[in-house]
This record gives structure tokens, C-alpha cells and sequence, in this order.
């Protein structure tokens, strides 16, 4: 195969029509602005409004004819730029994943967009665009594929062994279960909400808008405080509003997955595992399993009422990359059945076996220190209240001690840590539940932390850190553990991640 790569002629269209789509809004108002303000008519005002696409044109002729991707022996070429000239050399060995985006056009055409991503800062280390449809398998077997088997690798790259595929049932079932809808439907109601429009809804449908939309709020209060009769007219015709929402969430969730999980597939084609997905937009992401870092298993209540879960995987160069790909690639079950889940982990961590996982409990006393600051919150709100609702106060220390005693036993009763050969587990949560898997020779940092309170009780807290670690997301970090325990634990995980060479 041929070591050097150009772009696409077909990217120069794709380029104009990217430009077309930015300048088209500010030069429809301009254009109509003034042909308003100065009362000619849009022919008048000339076509210099296209003037600015001229040097996004140039620009884009000339990435196209200075672009030039080489693959040398161990390392991956980048050229570009004809009067400032740019170079990057990026080393297959440090590439930790590779996405290939094809929309609905780039399919008809038959290119794709590849990034590249390292493990070496928040963004891609390249995205390229648009290179033929061959392009994408041939990087990926010189990227991921060993020198000395590099031959077996290009005739068994189609093959692999098929780990998970989601039927259309499987994916409305998780986006009936991530239900993001709501976040389009509740930014279109503000908006609707400020722009006025539900007000103008209210009082045609309802006669008033200051009686139910603005003003509903109001009555209700109003009614509560000074013991009128309430509305309950507008309360149940409110419920019912609400109730549509929230169906109408789930539907628009469900819609949403349908059309960006179709056809999920997970793939294990050697040491990769490789991900396909998407109906518009065809995803293709391959991530070497030698190079993950943590893998994180989620359940919600919803979930485990339906016993299905997600896994979510974390690499090096997953962090601060764009949401659209780097979010659902991590997810490389975004649900599964319980049942399947054993498998599909010990396919990504040979050797695994979570059923014969030997978990280990907290200090004796780790109750008393996690209910303390429940009880320390329910003084302050007894207090607080206190003063507005006099004996009701009593009512609001019952209920919020209740809880914190229900919240604490509970949350110890779940936080759990276990070894199992070179893999470091840790589960927590008791309404959404999360178990995060951490091995050795992927640990950056092992960390014992005592606070004051730790020292007084003889407990110290252990936490790990990897070379994917985000802090938004689930990781080992597991409090409340003897002294010694924790000492001894600290010791070993240092000694296994010193003693094991570390590879991306």
C-alpha cells in the first residue's frame, strides 16, 4: 500500500459548503438589514457580501494542495501549510484512539474524517479531513498493528469476534433510560417562556395568561399562605402539563438514541476493540485494550429494576475531545443485560471474573463517620426553620435525621473494594450504583490521605489515579479504611505499578 496520503478532492466541496453554512445567517441579516435602512433592493446592495468566503476559499485550496500524510516505520507524518509550513511527527506507539466520522454525504462520496488522538494534551492531535474511505483501515492497521505481525493483521482485519450488538429495542430502551430529553424540552420552554409566546398560548387556549403561566405560580402560593381555596382547577390541568413533559422527554430521548446508537456494534478484532454506531452520522471508533485505562460499570434505579447497565471505558486521550464522539465512545456498552456483563469484561480485562470478585468491607466504625455530617446538616435546617415555623421545626429534625441515618447506612452498606490479581475494583452508590475497575500497570499515582479525623479514628482513604483520570467521572478513591489496611494497600499497588513496565 502506498505510504502517502492526499486529501480528498471532494473535501474542497465539503469546505464550501462549511462556509456557506457559517456565513449564510450574518449575511442574510446584513442583507436584509440593509435593504431596509436604505430602501433599495437586495440587488442593489451588490454581491460583495460573498467577498468574505474569499480568503476561507484560499485557505481551504490551500490545505487541500499542501496536505500530505506519510506513514514512515514507526510514526505518523503530518504536512501541511504552503507559506508556513507545519510538521508534526506523532508516534503510533503514543496514538491511544482512532474515529472515523461519516455523515450522510460522506458515505454518498465515499470519504471519511479520521481523528487522532494522544495522550498528550486536552485536544486532538489531528483531525483529518477528508481522506478516502480506504484511508481509515489502512491507519488503523499500520497504527495498532505490530511490525513483526503486521502482514497476519492486514488479512484478518475484517475479522473479529462480535461482543455486543444492539437491536432498535435495545437502543429506545437506553434512551428511554438516559432521558436527555428533557434538557431540549425544558431550553425550548425558556426560550418560548422569555419570547412570550406561552403567554400568548395561555390566553388563547385559557383565556388568561397571567391566570395560569406567569401568574399560576403566584396563586398557588398565595393560596397556601393565606388559607384560600386552591386552584385546583390549574393544579390538575398543571399535573397534566407536566405529565405530557416528561412522556414527551422520554420520546424525544428514545428518538434521539434511536438515531445516534443505530446498529451498535462492539467489536474485538485481536487486542482492539472497536465500536460502530450512528444512522445520519456512522461513528467508527478502535481503541487497543492494552491501552485502557479504567473501565466503569453504571446502574441506575431504572436499570437494575430492568437489570441492564452501561460500561463506560476511559483512555489517555479521552478527556476534552469533542462530546459529539468522545462521550459515546466511551461508552462501549451504553446498556447491556446483567447477565452479559461477566463476559463482556473479561473480554476487556482477560482473566477478569466479577462473579468471584472478593470484596472487602470499611472500618468497623465507618457508620459514625459518615453520618456526622448528615447530623450536622439537620441542626442547621432544625435551626434555620426554627424561627419561621416555630413546632413545625420538630418535624424537620425527625425527617432529616431519618435520612441521614437512612443515607449513611446506606451508602456504607454499598461502598465496597476488592483486589482480584492485578485489578483494583471499587463499587459505590446505592440509587445509581457505580463499579470502577483500575489495573496496576495503568496507575500513575497511589495516594494515602488522613485528615484529622482519619488519624482520631485510625482510618486513612486510598486513591488512584490513572493516565485517563477525569475528575467529573467515577474513580478508586475509597475512604474510611483501616490504617493498616490502607498502608499495606498503598504499598502493594505501588509495588505492582513499579514493578510492571508501563505501555500506552
Amino acid at each position: 500500500m502506498p505510504s502517502d496520503v492526499r486529501l480528498h478532492p471532494v473535501s474542497l466541496l465539503f469546505d464550501l459548503a462549511k462556509h456557506l453554512r457559517n456565513f449564510a445567517l450574518p449575511a442574510l441579516l446584513l442583507f436584509f438589514g440593509m435593504s431596509r435602512s436604505s430602501g433599495r433592493g437586495p440587488m442593489d446592495n451588490g454581491l460583495w457580501l460573498l467577498v468574505p468566503l474569499v480568503p476561507a476559499l484560499l485557505a481551504s485550496v490551500t490545505r487541500y494542495l499542501s496536505f500530505h500524510l506519510r506513514y514512515d516505520t514507526d510514526e505518523l507524518v503530518i504536512r501541511s501549510g504552503l507559506f508556513f509550513r507545519n510538521e508534526r511527527h506523532v508516534p503510533f506507539s503514543r496514538i491511544q484512539n482512532l474515529d472515523a466520522v461519516q455523515n450522510v454525504f460522506h458515505r454518498l462520496f465515499g470519504v471519511v474524517e479520521i481523528r487522532v488522538e494522544t495522550g498528550g494534551g486536552k485536544d486532538e492531535e489531528a483531525r483529518l479531513s477528508l481522506l478516502p474511505i480506504g484511508a481509515f483501515d489502512e491507519m488503523r492497521r499500520r497504527v495498532f498493528a505490530d511490525a513483526a505481525s503486521e502482514a497476519a493483521q492486514l488479512e484478518t482485519s475484517d475479522k473479529g469476534t462480535l461482543l455486543l450488538h444492539l437491536p432498535p429495542r435495545e437502543v429506545l430502551l437506553c434512551g428511554f433510560l438516559e432521558n436527555k430529553g428533557l434538557i431540549l424540552i425544558g431550553a425550548a420552554y425558556g426560550a418560548l417562556w422569555e419570547t412570550g409566546v406561552l403567554d400568548r398560548f395561555w390566553t388563547r387556549f385559557f383565556g388568561s395568561a397571567e391566570g395560569f403561566g406567569r401568574g399560576f405560580f403566584r396563586d398557588v402560593l398565595a393560596a397556601v399562605f393565606t388559607g384560600t381555596p386552591l386552584p385546583m382547577a390549574r393544579i390538575g390541568l398543571a399535573a397534566a402539563a407536566l405529565t405530557g413533559v416528561l412522556v414527551l422527554g422520554r420520546v424525544a430521548s428514545m428518538a434521539w438514541a434511536f438515531l445516534r446508537l443505530y446498529d451498535f456494534r462492539l467489536t474485538r478484532v485481536d487486542e482492539d476493540i472497536r465500536t460502530q454506531y450512528g444512522w445520519f452520522t456512522r461513528v467508527t471508533a478502535t481503541i487497543p485494550i492494552r491501552r485502557l485505562q479504567t473501565i466503569t460499570v453504571h446502574q441506575g434505579l431504572l436499570d437494575r429494576w430492568l437489570k441492564r447497565a452501561s460500561v463506560r471505558v476511559q483512555t489517555a486521550g479521552s478527556t476534552g475531545v469533542e462530546a459529539s464522539t468522545a462521550g459515546d465512545r466511551a461508552w462501549v456498552a451504553p446498556i447491556i443485560r446483567v447477565q452479559a456483563l461477566p463476559g463482556l469484561l473479561n473480554q476487556i480485562v482477560p482473566g477478569f471474573d466479577l462473579e468471584a470478585v472478593p470484596w472487602q468491607p470499611l472500618h468497623a466504625r465507618a457508620f459514625r463517620r459518615a453520618i456526622k455530617p448528615g447530623l450536622l446538616f439537620s441542626a442547621i435546617a432544625t435551626l434555620i426553620s426554627a424561627p419561621l415555623i416555630g413546632w413545625g421545626a420538630v418535624a424537620v429534625l425527625i425527617l432529616t435525621v431519618l435520612w441521614a441515618i437512612v443515607g449513611a447506612r446506606q451508602y456504607i452498606s454499598h461502598l465496597r473494594w476488592a483486589e482480584q490479581g492485578d485489578v483494583l475494583l471499587m463499587r459505590s452508590g446505592w440509587i445509581s450504583q457505580y463499579l470502577t475497575l483500575a489495573r496496576a500497570n495503568k496507575i500513575q499515582v497511589v495516594t494515602l490521605h488522613e485528615s484529622p479525623f482519619d488519624r482520631r479514628n485510625a482510618m486513612a482513604r486510598i486513591r488512584v489515579d490513572t493516565a485517563g483520570g477525569n475528575p467529573f467521572s467515577h474513580s478508586v478513591d475509597i475512604p474510611y479504611l483501616d490504617r493498616k489496611v490502607a498502608g499495606a494497600l498503598a504499598n502493594r499497588l505501588a509495588e505492582q505499578a513499579a514493578s510492571t513496565g508501563f505501555r500506552w
